[in-house]
């Protein structure tokens, strides 16, 4: 019975070690490039709160418009949404990496603001910090930019069935 236990403790202790290597060789494998979204703001004013929100940002439940948002905003709001656990269907991951792939994606300056979670709202450039949304209107506003960039979509990305 003592042998058993002695080869059983091995077993483990071996089994152990073998699962950190592999976690560790995981980790140092890099991720796709459309699988990284920078995260930085644009431009220099800070970006509006849900506290501060201009006038029209936000409707009745306190949900922004997604309409005025580039196509790099939402690949880049569709990592923020599923990176998060907001929206854990793979179709926003899936989704997000197809915009990203584009050209005009990657060098859109709203890109990495969508990843940190910051929307283009209005025509003028500014930037509504999700973050300090509630969870409802983040998770609102994640449906929303999902529907957004399926119809910005350039026809290369296809609805899983």
């Amino acid at each position: 019975m003592k042998g058993f236990r002695h080869v059983a403790l091995l077993a483990a202790c071996g089994l152990a070690f073998a699962g950190a290597a592999h976690a560790q060789t995981a980790l140092n494998t890099a991720p796709s490039p459309a699988a990284i979204v920078p995260t930085a703001t644009l431009g220099s004013e800070a970006p509006m709160t849900a506290s501060n929100a201009a006038s029209g940002v936000l409707d009745h439940d306190g949900v922004p418009t997604v309409d005025n948002a580039t196509a790099g905003n939402i690949a880049g709001l569709m990592y923020y949404c599923y990176a998060r656990g907001i929206d854990d269907d793979t179709t926003v991951r899936s989704l997000g990496r197809s915009l990203a792939k584009r050209g005009d994606v990657q060098s859109d300056a709203t890109y990495p603001s969508g990843g940190a979670g910051l929307l283009l709202v209005g025509s003028g450039g500014r930037l509504l910090d999700l973050n300090t949304l509630g969870k409802d209107q983040r998770t609102a506003t994640c449906a929303h930019a999902a529907q957004r960039g399926i119809e910005l979509d350039d026809g290369s990305f296809l609805l899983p069935s």
